[in-house]
Parts: structure tokens; sequence; C-alpha cells
């Protein structure tokens, strides 16, 4: 083959020009020629080379598909190739096997039947979405078997071809139930979880080391008195909010966990913003890293407040009970179904010399017989309560017992309540009652008891007597319809005050007359208050005749009128005595020397001498001492002067040895007494003395004067011939007398006289000290 490109071979000489042209022309032609030979030649080894590579990429398309399908029947996922109308054009085996059948029984079946009913509608909306948007999509769908069993598929879809080249989605799917059931069963646990933290107020917090930060949730937050805050917050927060009193305790369990590893298990108190303190109880435990260094503390924060307050409430109970039964007259008793005494404590068996416990291991129908039938029906399950009595060497006993079976212990529960002092209280009270009926039917005076709503409740006999009216018949009765008098009378208006609006008045005294005979009454109405109601009460009333008591009262008044007009008789009988003994002493002592001075004086008037001088002075000197003592017995100017005391010391001193031996005891005198009493014993004193002197004939006589216990004692006593007292005092002679009676009685005291003819006599005076009462200024 010639080379193309090897150089023309230049015309011999000598050749024509035309032939030098055809030459060369068929030299190019040649040329060309064997360059078109050489193309094809080319040609024909590429061609050859284009059918070896076709033959190669074949082979290895055969193989590329022969590995293709081999990977597509043992993919692990189930595989569909299916048709815009949802027809299954392609399946593998697993896809098979997914639905429970074979490739080719499913092939140009619509995959819809295989989708559960509750999940067609979201499948079909999957399989639009996928053919519209030419994107793959995944979703989940409940799939079921050509069997009816129920499987959770993950479908992953993506536009495709079929073996036609037509459109088609290529679908994977896959079984997740396994994983389904286990996201499931966590989401449940989870929701159990949270339920319960929930329900039991339990809240999550975590503590990272490196940053010092807290993460909590709302609940955790809420147990702080905070609300919800999602950001993290410094772990001081916490810390701060913790009681001071607790801060010290929650600082060593937080060092014995994050040094030690020890859970924190801890309760404590907390200060809430607003003041308040609550109660926690937290749980923690520190987690670590891949290098084993402490890197959080995750723990659980729980309000127990209500827990913690009502344990103290509890506590302050069971403590307030153990007070109770070992303070106060209690028994507490615990018996099993059989009647075994498990417990018996309580200050109650003091009363019964029993030590707690005492009776443990034996039945209580042996220990206690008589309380058999009631422990019986107790027991069997029926509440008991009852009064119970036991005889001991001291007395009688008597227990009232409450008692209850509870189903939950099996157990008999009975308290026991020491009354026998209220028993007996009750049985004397019962014996007042019969004694105050008693006494009310003996009762002289008519009485009657009426309640608030004006219903008679007491009716004794006297008012039985009074009205007619039997107290049967009047007991519950309106008071109106049985008392003797009408409501508009002055008593009526009384009774009617205290139902309609009570009274704070101790009680009301009001006199009435019944008609009839003429009979006067005095009714006492004392108000009976209402406990239940302040402005109502009850009232008892006293019907006393007072017909007689009125007569001799008005012969009482006669009586003392007459009596005072005695008196005033008296006085005046007793003034003109002192008159007469006053112009007696006038006229026999002054009187007398002054008219012995005068005839002494004109006897020697007309030559007068110095020793008739001097008689006369005397006689003067003598009328001027007598003088003095008439004054100094009307108005003993030393009594004001010096005090009762003294004047009684010169009195005493008066009477000359010669007349009588007189002795002289004065006590107390030196404190103050009232002007008038001080002048009415002295006036007394000197009364007693003078009769003494003039009238007992007497040698020697005892004066007792003392002021003790609010009273002047006065005592004069004489060894005289001695009188008989009813017969002075009621003679013309005793006026003296009968003024001392006057005057004791008219100073609230007591005159005495006891005398015997031969024997002497004493008198007795005692009269109370009165201290007049200051004038304000």
């Amino acid at each position: 083959m010639p080379n193309p490109s090897a150089p023309s071979t230049p015309a011999p000489p000598g050749t024509f020009a035309e032939e030098q042209r055809l030459i060369e022309a068929l030299q190019l032609h040649q040329l060309e020629l064997e360059m078109q030979n050489e193309q094809l030649a080319a040609t024909h080894l590429a061609a050859e080379a284009a059918r070896a590579q076709a033959e190669a990429a074949r082979a290895q398309a055969e193989a590329a598909r022969a590995q293709f399908a081999a990977l597509y029947d043992f993919a692990p996922a189930a595989l569909f190739t299916v048709g815009t109308d949802g027809t299954i054009a392609q399946l593998n085996e697993r896809a098979g096997r997914l639905l429970g059948t074979t490739a080719g029984q499913l092939s140009g079946r619509r995959l819809l039947l295989f989708v559960s009913p509750e999940s067609r509608d979201a499948f079909l909306e999957f399989f639009g979405t996928v053919l519209s948007t030419r994107q793959r999509h995944a979703a989940e769908f409940v799939l079921q078997t050509a069997a009816g069993s129920r499987l959770v598929a993950h479908v992953d879809g993506v536009v495709g071809t079929n073996l036609a080249g037509a459109p088609a989605v290529q679908l994977a799917v896959m079984d997740i139930t396994p994983l389904s059931e286990e996201v499931e069963r966590r989401q449940r646990s989870d929701d159990r979880l949270n339920l319960a933290l929930a329900a039991s107020g339990t809240g999550v917090w975590v503590w990272a080391f490196a940053t010092n930060a807290l993460e909590w949730d709302a609940q955790a937050q809420a147990c702080f008195g905070r609300p919800h805050d999602p950001s993290p917050t410094s772990f001081a927060v916490l810390q701060d909010a913790v009681h001071p009193t607790d801060v010290v305790l929650m600082q060593q369990a937080l060092q014995a966990t994050i040094r030690h590893g020890l859970p924190l298990d801890i309760e404590h108190r907390v200060l809430w913003p607003d003041g308040s303190v609550h109660y926690l109880a937290a749980h923690a435990k520190v987690q670590y890293d891949a290098q084993g260094r402490p890197e959080c503390l995750v723990g659980l924060v729980r309000d127990v407040t209500e827990r913690c307050l009502a344990e103290e409430a509890l506590r302050y109970r069971n403590r307030q009970f153990q007070e109770f039964l070992q303070n106060l007259p209690v028994v507490f008793m615990r018996l099993s179904a059989a009647g075994e005494c498990l417990e018996l404590t309580g200050a109650g068996l003091h009363r019964l010399s029993l030590p707690d416990n005492s009776l443990q291991g034996r039945t209580v129908y042996e220990a206690f017989p008589a309380l058999t039938e009631p422990m019986q029906r107790m027991l069997s399950g029926q509440p008991v309560s009852f009064l119970g009595s036991t005889d001991t060497p001291q007395q009688r006993v008597h227990f009232q017992n409450h008692g209850f079976f509870d189903e939950h212990s099996q157990q008999g529960v009975l308290f026991s309540i020491d009354v026998t002092e209220s028993e007996q209280a009750k049985a004397q009270l019962c014996e007042e009652q019969k004694f105050t009926k008693s006494l009310l039917d003996h009762h002289v005076d008519c009485v009657a008891a009426f309640d608030h709503a004006g219903r008679l409740t007491a009716w004794n006999r006297a008012m039985q007597a009074l009205t007619g009216r039997p107290e049967a018949e009047a007991l519950g009765q309106d008071v109106f319809a049985c008392l003797p008098f009408s409501r508009d009378s002055p008593p009526g208006h009384i009774v009617e005050h205290l139902l309609d609006a009570g009274t704070r008045r101790p009680r009301f005294q009001q006199a009435f007359s019944l008609d009839g005979p003429p009979r006067d009454f005095e009714l006492t109405a004392i108000p009976l208050p209402n406990p239940k109601a302040a402005d109502k009460s009850g009232g008892l009333l006293l019907l006393r005749d007072v017909t007689e008591r009125n007569r001799l009262h008005a012969t009482a008044a006669s009586f003392k009128a007459q009596q005072q007009a005695e008196t005033f008789r008296m006085i005046l009988m007793a003034q003109e005595v002192e008159r007469k003994r006053i112009a007696e002493a006038l006229h026999n002592g002054v009187g007398q020397l002054l008219y012995a001075t005068k005839l002494h004086l004109e006897k020697h008037g007309s030559a007068p001498t110095a020793a008739t001088t001097t008689e006369a002075l005397e006689l003067l000197e003598t009328a001027i001492k007598a003088t003095r003592t008439v004054s100094f017995e009307l108005t003993p100017g030393i009594l004001e002067d010096f005090g009762l005391a003294v004047a009684l010391q010169k009195l005493a001193k008066s009477v000359a040895p010669a007349k009588l031996l007189l002795s002289l005891y004065l006590t107390g005198l030196e404190r103050p007494l009232p002007q008038v009493l001080t002048v009415a014993i002295y006036r007394m004193v000197q009364e007693l003395l003078n009769n003494v002197i003039k009238h007992s004939r007497a040698e020697e006589a005892t004066l007792h004067v003392a002021y003790e216990d609010n009273h002047v004692h006065i005592s004069m006593e004489d060894d005289g011939g001695g009188f008989n007292v009813a017969t002075a005092v009621g003679s013309a002679q005793g006026i003296g007398l009968a003024g001392l009676y006057n005057r004791a009685a008219l100073l609230g005291g007591h005159f005495e006289l006891v005398s015997r003819p031969g024997r002497g006599t004493i008198a007795s005076l005692s009269l109370p000290v009165i201290q007049p009462e200051q004038n304000p200024t």
C-alpha cells in the first residue's frame, strides 16, 4: 500500500505539458485512492475494535445485570417497582416473604390491598407526592400480609422506570415492627415515668460540675417556688434556697456524694421567694465521663411538705395520745380476733392496780368476765359503746367503753374512760335531785320554774295547793296558763321581760295581791340564762304569802312608833333629871356658899377685920371650886384637850377614897375615837360611877374600859348591896338606868346589868366603833 505521505515523482523530461498534467492528475488520484484505502482500512480496524468493545460492554452489562438481579433478590429490604396505576410490576423475594406469599402471586396486583385500612389514605397521599415531586420521600405505614397479620413498615419511595422503560415508583420497604414496638414500649415507659413524676410532683435537675450550670425542669423549679424558666441557671440558686438551719447538712451530703460517690438521699427545708418554708426530698447520683471523672450530678426533687407536715401532725397526735394515755384516766386495749389481749396500757389501769401490758397472753374473757357479751359483739364486727363496772378492794369502778373491730388488722380496739367519779357524782346528783325535790315540796314558798320558751319545768306542792293544779298537769304547760296572775299584771310583766329579752339583773321583787280573801304575796323572779340563745332566758319564781308578815310589819311599825315616843319621853325625863341634879348642885353647893359669904359680910360689914376678910375670901374660893366642879361635870374640857383616857383618869381621881375605893383599868384608848362616841362613853361612865356612889352603898368598885376588835367594852363592878334589876329599871328611880339602855341602843351597842340583892352589881356596855366618813374636799 502506497504511502500517502511520500513525495510525487516528477515527469520525465521532454514530456508534453498535457501529459505532464495528466500524469500529475493520475498521481494525485492515485494518492487519494491510497489515502481512502488507508482510511477504509483504518475504519475497518475501528469497526472491529468497536464490535469488540460492544461485545465486551454487552458481556459487562450481562454480568452487571446478573449481579443486580442477585442484589435485587437478596437485598436486605423488600423492593417493589409499582406502576403509576399502583400495580406491582416487579418485586424481590424479600418483598414476597414480607407480605407472606411469593413474588409470582404478587406481580400485577395492587399494592394498596396489602396496606392496612387505617393507613391507606396516608399511603395514597404518599404515593401521589412521590410521583408529583419526583423526589425521594419516606414514611411509616401499617401493612397487612396475605394471612391478615399486621406489621409496621418504613417505606422509601423514588420515581424510576420499569423493565419496559415506563415511569414507575421504586419502593424500598423495611419491617420495623420490633423497632416500633420497642419505641412504643419506651414511649409508654417514658409516659409512665412522666406520669409518675407528674403525679408525685417530682422534678429532675442536672448540675454540670465544669460549668456550675443547673438545668431543671418545670416541676423541679416549682418545688422551689419559682416560675418555669427553660434557661439554665447557676447551682448557687438552688443552694441559696436551702433553709439556713439545713445548710450544713446539705453541704455534708453533697460532699459525701461528689467525693465518695455515695448516692444523695436527703430531706431538707427550703425558703420560697414568698418566705414560706417547704420540705423537699432530694435524690441524686454522680455521672462520670469516659475517663471516670465526675461529670455531673443528676437528681430528683419532690415537694414533701404535705407529708412532712402530716407526719409532724401525726407525731404530735401520737405524743398527745401518749400523754393522753399516761396522764388521763383512760385505758387502751387491743385484742386479737380470738379475744387475746395484745396491748393494754393507760393511766386508767391505776384504778384497777394493774401495770401496763400485764394481761398479755390472756383473753379478755378470763380477765374481765363481765365484758364477755360486749367483747364478743365487738370482735364479731359490731361497734360497741357501753358502761362497764368492776369491784376493787377499795370501791366499785366504772368505765365508759367504746370499741370497734379493725377488719384490716383483724384486731379489736377498745378505749375505756374511768368515769368512777362521774358515776358517783351522778348517783350523788340523783340523791341531791331527790333531796331538792323533797326540799321544794316541803318549802313553805310556792316555787315554779320555766324555760326560755315559757314552759313550766318545776312546780312544788305549795304552788299546787295555791293554784289547785297538780304537778303532773302543770309541767310542760305555758307559764301563764298555770300561774295565779295574768300576763297584764305587774308580776306578769316581769315574767314576760325574762322571756322576751332576758336580763342581767340577778333578781326581781314584786308585791301583789290575789282576789278573793285578802292575801298579800311577794314574787321573787330569778333569771335562768339560756346557753343557746343569749337574748332568751327562763326563770325561777318564788311566791311567798306575806299576809301575816305585812300584819306583823304593821304591828312592829306601830310598836316602833310607840317605842320611839317612849324613848323621847325618857330622854325628856333624863334631861329634866339632869337639870334637877345641876340645880341641886348649884343650890346646895354654890348657892349655900354664896349665901354664907353674904351673911358673913353683912355681919361684919360695918367694921371688917383682916380675919373677917380672910374668911369671906375662903368662902368665895370654895364657891369658885364648886362652880368649877359643876362646870366640869357639865362640859369636861379635858376631854377635848387630852382625850378620853386622861378625862377618865381625872374623873376617877375626883372620887374621894373615903366615899369609894375605885380601881381604874384602861386598854387601847390611845387610839382616836369618834368625838360623839368619846363624849357618850364619858357620860355613860360618869352615870355608872354616880349610880355606884349614890345608890350602891359600895366600899370598892372596879372600872374597865378597853378598845379592841372595833368595840369599846365598859365594865363597872361593885361590892354594894345590889338590887332587883327589873324592878329598878321599871320604877321612877330607874330613869338613869333606862337612859343607859337607850343610849347604848342608839349607838348600836348593848347594855347588860347583872345584880342581886346583897351580892353587888356588874354593869357591862359594848359599843361598836364606826369611824365617820371623810367629806370630799
